[in-house]
């Protein structure tokens, strides 16, 4: 993959990544309610730890993981390497789902585990 194509999908992803959190900041503005467990601390871990758990969705966090992950593949330049046998991934596959980490095999391959 040539640096311009990299550069146009590293954009998308920063995109696609901030989009999401600009939606669970929504939620957290929405969602945060006042709660009254004790002092100041008290009130930050209990405020902190209801952001941790009930801020993102799991399509969120799996989204903004990868996401993550394939930007940080992008800047060790492995980026379009299957995670586990590490193959190319289909070029198709990458434009549908630019944060993607596995080839469409080793997909089928983890979800037959579960």
């Amino acid at each position: 993959m040539n640096k311009k194509d990299l550069d146009k999908i590293k954009k998308i992803l920063q995109e696609k990544r901030d989009d999401l959190k600009s939606i669970v900041r929504r939620k957290r503005e929405n969602d945060l309610t006042d709660v009254e467990v004790g002092d100041e601390i008290d009130t930050a871990s209990a405020t902190s730890e209801k952001e941790m758990i009930f801020e993102l969705t799991d399509n969120e966090k799996v989204i903004i993981d990868g996401i993550e992950a394939a930007l940080r593949r992008i800047e060790k330049g492995i980026y379009g390497k299957c995670e586990s046998c590490g193959e190319g991934i289909n070029a198709a596959r990458l434009k549908a789902i630019p944060w993607v980490r596995y080839c469409i095999q080793c997909q089928e391959d983890t979800e037959k585990t579960k």
